[in-house]
């Protein structure tokens, strides 16, 4: 397994975090660490931070399907030493 820091630039609405999970737990994606922050005064949108594990191959599709999500805005990720 190998372990990826992920930023997801989120607008704020109800179920956001549930859709996001949901999701990883399709790909079996194991969620190591979780952090979620408003980006602006109004906190119209956020950041969520995450270590998740996976499969290196897996780790692009994960987040194309993540991508595809609607109140996700962007995302981003990088491999990292395991934690």
């Amino acid at each position: 397994m190998t372990y990826y820091k992920v930023t997801l630039r989120v607008v704020n609405e109800v179920g956001v975090l549930a859709r996001i999970t949901t999701r990883l737990r399709k790909f079996e994606v194991n969620i190591r660490s979780l952090d979620v922050a408003p980006i602006d005064n109004t906190e119209k949108f956020s950041d969520i931070h995450m270590v998740l594990e996976t499969p290196k191959g897996n780790i692009n599709i994960v987040i194309k399907k993540l991508e595809s999500l609607i109140p996700v805005l962007s995302a981003q990720y990088r491999e990292i030493d395991k934690i």
